[in-house]
């Protein structure tokens, strides 16, 4: 791997919780598919379980340390030893990851479409759960997980990622061109109704809403709103010391500050200052109580 590829690296020692996570970016050619990675080793003292919220992108993370588990938003709970991989769908509701305190493993960050591409399968399949990788890819997923395992050092880890993607991504079949101009306006044009969206493409509103959910696991609307969560999500992380509510509602699309704090609280389970006092570092997710 080339080590320009490393976006940045944190490490954390408070002496109660240590950390270390570098941000690597993708190689050139998976740069339309995946977003990057992130590489992470952590100790925590001060809790074992955290909260994890739903977001507009997939997931897809391979244990490389202690055991650990994770429960869906549907509640149902995956347990992985080292080696092993998970990936989740769009999540409407939160979803928990458990541990003895101690964590390992690379996390792929990359579209619902690319995850849809790679497993194979309508992203509703797999919506507000978390699955196994080897359940739906063989034998391969397990190659992977042990080769990652069995790696020596953060560069080879990196490259045996490379190399996967690009076997299982390279040659697939692309989302269709309707499907993408879709996927795109939804994302970038919050302002266009859904059915004008629909009309554009030469779409019936219920044709485009079962080619959105098979590309993301949700409908339109779903998508928009979770779309919207994750703009806020990232711009409180930005204001973290003292953020203006009203104003972080306004620049993520809210109607106004209680519509906001309405829908924060169906997705996460708490208001925003609750979310903002059990947030921990770099994306980490929530401390659960």
């Amino acid at each position: 791997m080339d080590h320009r590829r490393c976006l940045h690296e944190t490490i954390h020692d408070d002496g109660v919780n240590a950390w270390t996570m570098a941000r690597i970016a993708p190689p050139a050619d998976l740069g339309g598919l995946i977003h990057g990675y992130s590489d992470y080793r952590e100790h925590t003292a001060g809790f074992t379980t955290r909260r994890e919220l739903p977001h507009a992108e997939g997931v897809f993370i391979v244990n490389l340390g202690d055991p650990i588990s994770i429960t869906g938003g549907n509640g149902e709970r995956l347990r992985l030893k080292a080696g092993e991989a998970f990936v989740a769908g769009a999540h409407l509701r939160p979803a928990l990851s458990h541990s003895a305190g101690s964590q390992a493993g690379i996390h792929v960050f990359l579209p619902l479409a690319t995850l849809r591409l790679l497993l194979g399968m309508p992203m509703h399949e797999i919506a507000d759960r978390v699955v196994r990788l080897d359940a739906i890819l063989g034998r391969a997923a397990g190659e992977l997980g042990d080769a990652l395992a069995a790696a020596d050092g953060r560069d080879r880890r990196i490259g045996l990622l490379d190399d996967a993607l690009r076997r299982h991504l390279h040659g697939v079949e692309p989302a269709d061109g309707q499907q993408h101009h879709a996927l795109r306006l939804l994302r970038a044009r919050p302002d266009l109704d859904i059915s004008a969206i629909a009309a554009e493409i030469g779409w019936s509103r219920k044709h485009m809403a079962d080619r959105v959910r098979d590309a993301v696991g949700v409908g339109p609307r779903a998508f928009r709103r979770l779309l919207r969560f994750q703009t806020l999500t990232g711009l409180i992380a930005l204001e973290a010391d003292r953020p203006d509510w009203a104003g972080l509602a306004a620049e993520a699309g809210y109607f106004d500050q209680s519509h906001m704090i309405r829908e924060f609280r169906e997705f996460s389970g708490l208001s925003p200052t609750a979310y903002l006092a059990r947030s921990l570092p770099e994306g980490g997710g929530l401390v659960e109580a």
